[in-house]
């Protein structure tokens, strides 16, 4: 998106965050000033893909490249095989492959420990805010009940208080790679508790008697708390059992896709009323909490890899040079057939499940190729973001067939009989930060339809986007299946939680068009942009849905 509309907020601190330094090289500096003064966008991009990389490196000179590459660290079921789970959220400084920075952590780490649990399972996730503002959770993903201490995104955790969810996972959910984060919706909490809360740590934006109450809208806190570093992978059973027997065994590994802006301080950079975060300046990626580190196969050997885009902001345009991925998986649902790729994109929130299979002995790299996500978005850089070193004696040959079909996927819901059809418009303010679905910026009190959605049907909807730039369509509680993209049909009938609809191009909209089944809960079902500094500023809503 442009810098300016990425404009310091007036009046706030944040946490790790010096009161008026920006980023190293001065050109950078200046980038912050006017972003402040909301001219950037007006003077336009101020660096190319070279001044990118300058400027990246200039953040990352006390890192070291090439260490081996580490998963997260991992929680799973305890004895009695349900998951109780401890997270402190807190300002944290970490080492980044050998720079110290200052960021927040769930548990001290840059990337957020990985949660597995089963399907069947209740997860019970204890919250401890150690933040001076509110935050909350939301598991990406998951279909599971959107209220009370559930994956509700309206509570809201206060400074210095507890909060523990309580997640029924059913038992024949999908079996797939998910995403945990802060959803703060604003930096302060509701004044009105929600009785019946767990100790009354937590208040949301509805009364007592669970109806929402209107309310102005207030910019949220979830790029912010994203950037700095609170989000980790959730990886739900092992969909490695859905593969033919061959591949069943393989070894896997989570990658979490993260980048950090850092200023002169060492911190993560912030909004603040004088600094600001902007997707379109340099920024560092790492693998995991890593610089460009080292995975290393075997001659033959397949493995599957978990790729999560767990960032605020910015996407990824994956390649892995001379090779191509065996997509089984989007967003936790699987296939129904395997499907060849050389490049995959990732908005924030998206993950793709893949296999691969090393070649001969030798190097190459995983990278993000250059991409631009509109002419009103951002433009990134080629960037290699870790070494494949294939190495060691050869192992018997178990590559992915070229196409197979995966069990646990979802029924196809392109014959279905439909009970309504509706229609979303995401657009944009060009002047201000300000953004909007069907005119409207996000408020608790006022759903997107005044019609509710009833469980047991399914509906489609057609997604167009006005402005100049691609955003992430994202959907809590639910995956759904897309129909179309600008008119051109899905390859795969397959479910997902995220799709990029695009910018406008010669006056005409982008449109995607999905299908979605409602099922199991009833509750507020929320959706937005998965640019974390759009869904801040408005454009997010939500359809109430009924037994």
């Amino acid at each position: 998106m442009h810098p300016f509309r990425k404009n310091a907020r007036s009046g706030e601190s944040r946490e790790g965050v010096p009161s008026l330094r920006m980023l190293v090289p001065a050109v950078v500096l200046a980038v912050s000033m006017l972003t402040a003064l909301g001219l950037v966008g007006v003077l336009g991009k101020t660096a190319s893909a070279a001044e990118h990389m300058e400027l990246a490196a200039a953040q990352t000179r006390a890192m070291t490249p090439g260490a081996v590459l580490a998963d997260p660290p991992s929680v799973s079921a305890g004895s009695d095989g349900n998951l109780a789970v401890t997270l402190e959220a807190s300002k944290t400084r970490f080492e980044l492959s050998g720079q110290q920075i200052w960021g927040q952590s769930y548990n001290g780490s840059f990337t957020a420990p990985t949660i597995r649990a089963d399907p069947g399972q209740t997860l019970s996730i204890t919250l401890h805010n150690r933040l001076n503002v509110a935050t909350n959770l939301h598991f990406h993903g998951l279909h599971v009940s959107p209220s009370g201490a559930s994956d509700n995104p309206s509570l809201c955790i206060p400074p210095g208080a507890t909060f523990t969810y309580r997640l029924a996972i059913p038992a024949d959910h999908p079996h797939g790679t998910y995403w945990y984060h802060s959803h703060a919706m604003s930096t302060e909490c509701p004044k009105n508790d929600m009785a019946g809360m767990h100790n009354g740590h937590a208040t949301t934006g509805m009364d007592p008697s669970g109806t929402t109450a209107p309310a102005p809208f207030t910019p949220g806190d979830v790029e912010n708390q994203i950037s700095a570093g609170l989000s980790g992978a959730l990886v739900i059973g092992d969909n490695r059992a859905g593969l033919p027997e061959p591949l069943q065994n393989v070894d896997t590994h989570t990658l979490v896709l993260k980048d950090i802006q850092t200023d002169t301080s060492g911190a993560i950079v912030q909004n603040t009323k004088s600094t600001s975060i902007d997707s379109n300046a340099a920024t560092t990626r790492l693998v995991n909490g890593q610089l460009k580190p080292v995975l290393s196969m075997r001659p033959g050997e397949t493995q599957l890899w978990r790729l999560v885009n767990a960032g605020a902001d910015i996407f990824y345009k994956l390649q892995l040079d001379g090779y191509q991925f065996t997509v089984i998986a989007e967003d936790g649902t699987a296939y129904p057939r395997s499907a060849v790729s050389g490049e995959l994109l990732l908005p924030p929130g998206k993950r793709f499940d893949v296999l691969v299979t090393a070649g001969p002995a030798g190097t190459t790299s995983l990278r993000t190729l250059a991409y631009s996500n509109g002419p009103q978005g951002d433009s990134y850089p080629d960037t290699a973001l870790m070494d494949l070193r294939i190495t060691g004696n050869s192992q018997p040959a178990r590559p992915a067939p070229a196409d197979f079909a995966i069990s646990g996927a979802l029924p196809d819901l392109s014959a279905a009989p439909l009970a309504q059809r509706r229609s979303i418009e995401l657009s944009e303010d060009p002047t201000a930060p300000n953004f909007f679905v069907n005119g409207r910026q996000f408020s608790m009190g006022n759903p997107t339809f005044d019609t509710p959605a009833k469980l047991g049907t399914i509906e489609e909807w057609t997604i167009t986007n006005t402005s100049g730039e691609d955003h992430p369509f994202h959907m809590h509680s639910n995956a759904f299946q897309v129909a179309s993209v600008n008119g051109t049909p899905a390859l795969s009938p397959h479910r997902q939680d995220t799709v990029i609809v695009p910018h406008a191009a010669n006056g005409t909209p982008g449109q995607v068009i999905i299908r979605q089944q409602f099922s199991d809960y009833p509750g507020l079902w929320m959706f937005h942009c998965h640019i974390a500094a759009h869904e801040d500023h408005g454009m997010m809503g939500f359809i109430q849905v009924n037994p």
